[in-house]
């Protein structure tokens, strides 16, 4: 499917949601992305700015693999 939506979307030239729980996919998949927290937009962005520049720390954690680790130093 990583590779037939692209496809797809390419040839039609359309506006297309994909709805995802993997974050991968997502990001190799998306132009935008929006990560979501029990139905609350917490980012609406690019993937790189998501990964790079996330907004809050369930946007950070949510991101990469495996999480960041957000737990004040001892």
């Amino acid at each position: 499917m990583r590779t037939e939506i692209p496809k797809l979307h390419q040839r039609l030239q359309a506006t297309m949601i994909y709805v995802t729980h993997d974050q991968v996919e997502a990001m190799a998949m998306g132009d935008r992305i929006v990560v979501m927290d029990n139905g609350i937009a917490q980012q609406d962005d690019a993937p790189l700015l998501l990964y790079n520049e996330p907004v809050n720390l369930f946007v950070a954690g949510f991101l990469g693999s495996p999480p960041m680790n957000s737990s004040p130093a001892p």
